[in-house]
């Protein structure tokens, strides 16, 4: 079940050597798994992947979060390492200076990387823990709607809610977060992968429960059949969406893939 399976952000880029870069320059960040593509990252408990598609630069909202223990030293840093970060203006709530505080005293800033997509970095209030180091962020429209969605058909209950506003999971020992947005669906590409064994048997599990896997052709034999894509080594792909238009994957490696 994907209860018991780790999932992580996967970032859409156009251009490997240029994010790899990007990635190691701003942010000091190096791939565990630097693979012709994709490129895993490793970040403390928790991770990340970037691959390269076409439809980078479509996801509109924020599409990972970054906790840390001391924010405000840590934007300072990044500024100086040539990362800019975005001001927004959320009518009672803004940034100033790049960090916008909640009443809780908990803490965010955001930045983009070279194809647009945004990263959250959070610091939680005053007398809580970080959490997990990277979540990935899923967007909605309908709040309500993806509670009940993860719920019925892949069996999460949040372990926190916030106001109507995000919606907190836990997924084995990682984390994702749901959260409203007017940008719900603009992503056209994955959003985030479950690492799993038994693949085949989630697919058929959840297509019991009305879930669709459509099959896709990536050109040089890069193809799905029955909703399920088998490369040369044996690892396996499966994608499908949630009520809210976001594409996310499962994926069964041999067994080097960090995450």
């Amino acid at each position: 079940m994907l209860t018991n399976a780790p999932i992580h952000p996967s970032l859409a880029i156009t251009d490997i050597e240029r994010s790899r870069a990007w990635y190691s320059e701003k942010l000091g960040w190096e791939p565990v798994v630097a693979l012709p593509d994709p490129m895993i990252y490793r970040i403390g408990d928790s991770g990340f992947s970037l691959f390269t598609t076409p439809s980078a630069g479509t996801a509109k909202n924020t599409v990972m979060n970054w906790n840390v223990d001391d924010l405000a030293s840590l934007v300072a840093e990044l500024k100086g390492r040539g990362v800019t970060f975005e001001d927004y203006d959320f009518g009672e709530f803004r940034t100033v200076d790049g960090i916008m505080t909640d009443p809780t005293g908990g803490k965010t800033a955001w930045f983009k990387d070279p194809d647009g997509n945004t990263i959250g970095v959070l610091q939680a209030p005053p007398g809580q823990g970080p959490g997990h180091t990277i979540s990935a962020m899923l967007a909605a429209s309908d709040l309500a709607r993806a509670k009940a969605w993860y719920a019925e058909k892949l069996d999460f209950t949040p372990v926190a809610e916030f106001d109507g506003v995000v919606l907190d999971y836990v997924s084995a020992n990682t984390a994702f977060n749901v959260y409203r947005t007017e940008f719900a669906g603009t992503a056209k590409n994955t959003v985030a992968v479950w690492q799993m064994r038994g693949i085949r048997d989630e697919v058929a599990r959840l297509r019991q429960r009305g879930i669709e896997f459509p099959d896709f052709d990536f050109g040089d034999g890069d193809k799905s059949v029955d909703g399920i894509m088998s490369d040369d080594q044996g690892d396996l792909q499966a994608w499908f969406q949630d009520s809210e238009g976001n594409w996310l994957a499962l994926a069964e490696d041999r067994g080097d893939i960090p995450l």
